[in-house]
Formats: C-alpha cells, structure tokens, sequence
C-alpha cells in the first residue's frame, strides 16, 4: 500500500485521478447554471463539435482541455471541488473493466479529504509557539533554529529556496535519490519531536495535525501533477517575525505563451500589520502584476506610497512592476462568490 511516507519512492506514483485529462476550472456563475454542489459526482459526456470536442454535462457545454486520446460519446466521471483556485470539476479514474479498483488506506483517505482550517504549521511557528516543546527536549531549539528559521530582515533568494527544499514535500523524494548529508527537513524535525514527546503530553495532537498538514500538501502537489499542473504550498518560519505561507502554481495545460504564467500567494499576519495577502502574477519571465489585501487603512497607505521602492527593489532582480493593486479589505474568500478561474486565488489561513 502506497502511504505518504513513500509518496515519492516510485518514479510515477499511483494515478489518483483520470490518466491524461485535466481538470476543468468553473466560474461561480458557470458553477451555478450547471446545478453543482461541493464534492458532488457528474458525469459527461465528449461530443464533437467540427474539429474540437465538448464535455456536456446537464445539457450545457464547456470547453474539453484533455488529450487527444478521447473521443467523441466518451463517458467521463467528474468531482466537483471548491479548492484554492476556485471551483473545478476534478476527473474520477474509473477502474479498468475486469480490474479490481484501486484501494487507498484510511490513512491516504483521510489526508486526501483533509478539511479547509487554518494553518497549524503556521500558528506553530509563530514566535513562542514551539518553546513548549522544545523546552522538554535537549538542543531541540538551537537545531531548530540553525536548520530552519530563516531571518526576515536577511532573507535573500537562496534563503526562500532553501525553506521550499526543507519544507517537507520533498524529504522522501531526496532520500530516494541518495541524496546525503541533509538536514531534517521540516516533516523530519517534527516526527522526531514526537517521537521524543510523552504520550500524554499536550502537544502531541498539535504536532499530529502539523505532520498532517506537510502530507496532505504533499498529496495535493501530485494531484497537481495527475491534472498536468504544478502546484506547491508550504510555510517559511522565520526567528524574527511571524510565518509566511506560500502557494506556488503553475498550469503546464496552458498555450506556450500563457503557460508562461506563475501564481504566487502570500500569507502573514503581524501584531503591527494585521493580515496580509498578496498574490503575485508572474506574467512572463520579467513582467509581474500584484494584488495586496491590507485590511487597515493605514497599512493600505503605505503600501501604496512604498509602491515606487518596490519597482526600483523588483528591478534589481530583473523584473517590472506592469501593475501593483491595494485594497484596503480582507481577501474575500471563494464562498463569497468571488472566485472562479482568473479571479481571486483564495490562501486560507
């Protein structure tokens, strides 16, 4: 059985959804004339349409982003999910005919439909967040420190990169390459803090959760993978400041020119700032658009005076600044109807 702690041992990991289709981003009106409902199970069907194929589902047509090897009256099995880029409808294998389905474990089960909730890893690398743990444990905290907290005020490029590599989605993958001499990664140091914790210990089940978060991200970047996408999340814990969550995407479906086209979003909150989200359009290889949600004012204001320091910073790098928005409000959230594909991507937190 194929479990997260060998995730990455295979060269191709076990197909969790239809092999060479894509999932389908839906508007929320597209959504609604459609009739679905959050993790309701549709079937389509392929028709053609002069050279192009259709998927018709509720006698309404949408666009067909899959391969070629489909045909016209192919039956097609959908999931609808609400995810951080707006609603889909998510291809479900079905199994071969004289073929027994694949089983997954409870464990698998389980982190596949891991609920929405805020960030454990977040709350936990909070500043003081782990003193309770690391205070039972002896040179617990200076490993902590010395292989994972990054310094906000000397993060560099190298310093983002390396708190991607040891976030935990790639351990077992590095350990199948025999790639030695690496520090634990984040999933690592917390399985040996609860191993070291005693079992009645308070922390357990918040450390529990955390692994749980690093695996059911681990599971949802080769989703990502099935559906030809690429899609990563994952936390920064810093020394000197509150965490950052970070999501990367990238849609490998799209044309030559729109797949150039990487997501970024952002996630903090500070005692001074309040919340911050910032999602990032890297439009090409050098143009890039931003959204900043700032929900008190004057935060709103600076960000908008700083705008001009954050072009001539960008352009060190290479990069132009095409268009920097900031909103002084919250991130509306996917369920208040603001989501869909092109429109917000929603970071929960």
């Amino acid at each position: 059985m194929l479990g997260p702690e060998l995730i990455n041992f295979t060269a191709r990991p076990t197909p969790i959804f239809l092999e060479g289709s894509a999932s389908i981003q839906l508007t929320q009106q597209a959504a609604k004339d459609l009739g679905l409902k959050d993790g309701q199970i549709v079937q389509g069907v392929l028709a053609a349409r002069g050279d192009l194929l259709k998927l018709v589902i509720n006698n309404k047509e949408l666009d067909w982003p899959g391969s070629g090897r489909f045909n016209a009256g192919d039956k097609l099995d959908f999931k609808v999910e609400l995810s951080i880029f707006g609603r889909a409808l998510v291809p479900v294998a079905r199994p071969t005919r004289g073929a027994a389905a694949p089983t997954l474990s409870p464990r698998l089960l389980s982190l596949i439909h891991r609920p929405d909730q805020p960030s454990v890893l977040a709350n936990l690398f909070k500043p003081g967040g782990l003193d309770a743990v690391v205070a039972q444990l002896s040179g617990a905290d200076q490993q902590l420190r010395a292989n994972l907290l990054l310094s906000m005020a000397r993060l560099s490029p190298e310093g983002v990169k390396r708190g991607l590599t040891q976030s935990g989605l790639f351990g077992e993958n590095l350990i199948a390459a025999g790639i030695p001499g690496r520090a634990p990664d984040i999933k690592q140091l917390l399985r040996i803090l609860l191993r070291s914790m005693p079992p009645q210990s308070a922390a357990v089940a918040e450390l529990e959760s955390a692994i749980d978060e690093v695996e059911s991200k681990q599971l949802e970047s080769i989703q990502a993978q099935q559906s030809r996408e690429l899609s990563y999340s994952f936390v920064l814990p810093f020394m000197d400041a509150n965490p950052v969550e970070i999501e990367l995407y990238h849609d490998a479906r799209q044309g030559a020119e729109a797949g150039e086209e990487w997501i970024i979003n952002l996630h903090t909150e500070t005692p001074n700032l309040g919340e911050l989200w910032l999602k990032t359009t890297l439009k090409s290889a050098a143009n890039i658009e931003m959204i900043l949600w700032a929900p008190y004012g004057d935060v709103a204001q600076r960000a908008r005076s700083a705008a001009s320091e954050l072009e001539y910073e960008l352009q060190r790098f290479g990069l132009t600044l095409e268009k920097l928005d900031v909103l002084s409000a919250p991130r509306p959230s996917l369920s208040e109807g603001l989501g869909g594909s092109g429109q917000v991507v929603d970071v929960s937190t």
